[in-house]
């Protein structure tokens, strides 16, 4: 079964595992960031109206990290699984009957001017 199994598929179950793990540490991240933001802006503290627009901020850059970095790791095991699997798609099938029309149409015409040389056709000695 082992020589059945190719080895990108590998790799891209590796980096599936890692992008998923990755996507639950992001959310958990966030998650804490937001409630510690809205602890402090709810919260009664004396220097809430100091620490809420730099908590407010940090909520945001957590956000942009949060969003942007999966969609690219996703992005990127999209192309993973394309390379791995490279002729099941309709758009990556290889012309396999125009190849071969083009290799008759060759050996037909190779086959013409081989016929109208001029000089003795090579061949095995007798």
């Amino acid at each position: 079964m082992l020589h059945i199994v190719k080895y990108p598929i590998i790799y891209v179950h590796t980096l599936a595992i890692l992008v998923h793990v990755n996507h639950i540490l992001n959310a958990v991240s966030f998650g804490l960031i937001m409630g510690i933001t809205i602890q402090a802006g709810t919260g009664k503290a004396e220097n809430k109206s100091n620490d809420l627009p730099r908590m407010l901020g940090c909520l945001f850059m957590q956000f942009c990290m949060s969003m942007v970095a999966p969609f690219l790791y996703l992005a990127l095991l999209e192309v993973c699984v394309c390379i791995s699997q490279p002729f099941t798609h309709q758009e990556t099938k290889i012309p396999s009957l125009q190849f071969i029309k083009q290799l008759e149409e060759d050996v037909a015409n190779a086959t013409v001017m081989a016929d109208s040389t001029k000089w003795q056709k090579p061949c095995f000695k007798k």
